[in-house]
């Protein structure tokens, strides 16, 4: 029973640790497959914003080494690759699609709709 129960305990600290270390290659993959099903992305504009979602990726990983002492800098550089990376999509996606996007964006950040109006389709991204 004894050996049992530190092989469970063994297996379910290996799959922590494994879901930890997703790469940022794979987190872009995953913001990008639910982007494209749910905004109807054609592949160029997959391909741009997957390139968009990794770079803005690397970037909040690079910043919360670089700035982890200090909180005030950190949200000041991850607001700046956020707004750096909302204009990269507004040139990739379509009207209709951005506004799509931010219209789950905001309802995501808990910002109240304007008019009362809610999204066509939900998607967590």
């Amino acid at each position: 029973m004894n050996k049992f129960l530190l092989l469970l305990a063994f297996g379910l600290l290996s799959f922590t640790s494994q879901a930890q270390t997703v790469t940022p290659e794979a987190r872009a993959k995953a913001m990008t497959t639910t982007m494209t099903q749910h905004l109807r992305l054609n592949p160029a504009q997959a391909a741009k914003v997957t390139t968009i979602n990794l770079t803005s990726i690397q970037q909040l990983e690079q910043a919360r080494k670089e700035h982890k002492n200090d909180p005030r800098q950190l949200k000041a550089t991850m607001d700046l690759i956020s707004a750096t990376r909302l204009e990269s999509l507004r040139g990739v996606l379509s009207v209709t699609q951005f506004q799509q996007y931010q219209q789950h964006r905001e309802k995501k950040m808990g910002i109240p709709q304007q008019n009362g109006q809610g999204m066509a389709q939900e998607y967590n991204n």
